[in-house]
């Protein structure tokens, strides 16, 4: 996703606000958005992460979160096309089911971008410590500094004037994608084996119940599909049109998550792999991945801080003033606080179920509106969603507490 947990809320209405859907009718103005929205952090972050939960299912599991995020981003732009205006999702979910459900998704949104944000640091640490030692590091408090200091200097840069111009913004996703290249195709930070003390898996869990958490974890990737409350609305194409559209955006997606997961699978870092790539190598792909994802962090901090400033009276005037700086200082702190908590095996996917959780609940509730305001087919798609995100919640809380 374009600011690493996906588009946040707030990047479809900037979206639309910036006329991306001038070209009314044109479904590649949805499909454009839709890649956007999904692609960014989570291309270097999770084919390591599911490669080293699902192992051999790896490829399965990816095929598994595409179709239900597609599913979802079908469902919600079908329901918002003719309902609502161009808006983030809490604002149309608030516009379906009453001001409740928006407030629900901006405060789940807030407390996930910390999490999320942590997990990153932490993959982040990892990719560095895998560097010097030219293997998988073992969790812990070696980390944990690292971890810190990504955040710190994250968090600097959120409370300064700096901006990252919209150049380099819109050629993030692309660098993204090609630091996670470099690093499926060189096994940076490498799979580790079965069993290992690792930041990127929990010890304990049942083959099966590591697919059920690498599935639930993929949410972070899938962050963003519900950009299209943003644009369908301000393209209004038609319903031919929008479903083009979205197709179109999901097809771009799952060629680009898949192709890095096939890499992953077939060609990238293995636990029988001969041996380390050179040390240049590893130095210079674990810094790219390191100043790409400290990036996202940044505006993911303010992203967050600009979401929680909406739970406060008036704070949606803060959306063109930007939040204020106590409080993106209190979202960085919130930040290390998770860090601080995940220092230990499976720390990467663990936090990560932090992002996952915002989506599921943002998901559910836009399906819940499909249900309450849709036709018949929205709503029995409204329902099978639901069903599907139930139950992939219920099994994998069970998989972590060993049910």
């Amino acid at each position: 996703m374009e600011t690493g947990i996906g588009a946040p809320p707030a990047r479809s209405r900037a979206a639309a606000a910036n006329g991306e859907g001038s070209a009314r009718g044109a479904p590649s103005a949805i499909a454009g958005q839709v890649c956007r929205g999904v692609l960014g952090a989570g291309m270097p972050v999770m084919p390591p992460v599911v490669e080293t939960l699902a192992h051999g299912h790896s490829l399965l599991v990816w095929c598994a979160h595409l179709l239900l995020g597609g599913s979802v981003s079908l469902l919600l732009a079908a329901l918002v096309r003719t309902r609502v205006g161009p808006m983030p999702l809490a604002g149309s979910v608030g516009a379906l089911l009453g001001t409740w459900a928006e407030r629900a998704v901006d405060a789940v949104f807030a407390v996930a971008f910390t999490a999320g944000q942590a997990a990153i640091a932490w993959f982040t640490a990892t990719c560095l410590l895998a560097a010097a030692d030219g293997a998988p590091p073992r969790p812990g408090a070696g980390g944990l500094p690292l971890a810190l200091g990504i955040l710190v200097v994250a968090v600097a840069v959120a409370l300064s004037p700096l901006r990252f111009p919209a150049a380099v913004l819109r050629a993030r996703p692309w660098g993204a994608g090609i630091v996670a290249l470099g690093c499926v195709l060189w096994g940076s930070p490498g799979i580790p084996a079965a069993g290992a003390h690792s930041a990127l898996a929990p010890p304990g869990l049942s083959p099966h119940g590591a697919q059920w958490l690498a599935l639930a974890a993929l949410f972070f990737a899938g962050v963003g599909w519900e950009v299209v409350t943003g644009v369908v609305p301000a393209t209004a194409p038609g319903a031919r049109g929008t479903a083009l559209g979205v197709c179109l955006g999901i097809a771009g997606v799952a060629a680009v998550h898949l192709g890095l997961a096939a890499v992953q699978r077939f060609a990238g870092a293995a636990p029988a792999a001969p041996g380390p790539s050179p040390a240049p190598l590893r130095w210079t792909l674990a810094v790219a991945t390191a100043v790409v994802l400290t990036s996202y962090c940044v505006t993911n901090v303010r992203t967050a801080a600009r979401i929680a400033s909406r739970l406060y009276p008036g704070g949606r005037r803060t959306t063109t003033q930007g939040p204020a700086r106590a409080l993106v200082a209190a979202v960085g702190a919130a930040c290390c606080a998770f860090a601080w908590a995940g220092a230990g095996d499976g720390a990467v996917p663990l936090l990560l179920l932090g992002p996952a959780a915002a989506a599921v609940v943002g998901y559910a509730l836009g399906a819940a509106a499909a249900v309450r305001r849709g036709g018949p087919v929205l709503r029995c798609a409204g329902v099978a969603i639901l069903l599907v995100l139930g139950g992939v919640s219920v099994l994998t809380v069970c998989s972590l507490f060993g049910a």
